[in-house]
């Protein structure tokens, strides 16, 4: 039985590496969607602060309908950056669970096999007080005789 839980365990270990760099991955790439998210956010207030300044100096229609769309450009842009940031959350979300998966199971391999050892040992304890309980009587008796 050791064995087979040495195996398990030994592929679950390649498991939760793969998990844990996949949570890694999955971080990461939230914070990086999170920082260009930032990043947008700043560049359209200051596009849109432009367009204020400008406006109270006047502007063409030519120069209006330029900067208002490409204020609805940024604003679809930052529907798409929240979008994108929801399936980075839920990504992450999927993957930590997996991660904690496959963590528990080795948590509960690696305690199988502690009880296995100390069952092992235990036994092991036992033959050998047998051994040396047998031992005594045997020296006893030829004592004895």
């Amino acid at each position: 039985m050791s064995r087979a839980l040495r195996l398990l365990l030994d592929q679950l270990d390649g498991q939760e590496r793969k998990a844990a760099a996949e949570l890694g991955a999955a971080q990461l790439q939230l914070q990086q969607l999170e920082q260009q998210q930032q990043t947008l956010s700043q560049y359209q207030r200051h596009y849109s602060q432009e367009f204020q300044n400008r406006g109270q100096q006047g502007l063409s229609a030519h120069q209006f309908g330029h900067f208002q769309g490409f204020i609805d450009k940024l604003e679809l842009s930052q529907q798409q950056q929240q979008q994108g940031l929801q399936q980075a959350r839920q990504q992450l979300e999927q993957s930590r669970s997996a991660w904690m998966a496959v963590r528990t199971r080795k948590q509960a391999i690696d305690k199988l096999m502690e009880r296995d050892a100390e069952r092992q040992r235990l036994e092991s304890a036992r033959q050998e007080q047998k051994m040396l309980d047998n031992l005594a009587i045997y020296r006893f008796h030829k004592k004895s005789l």
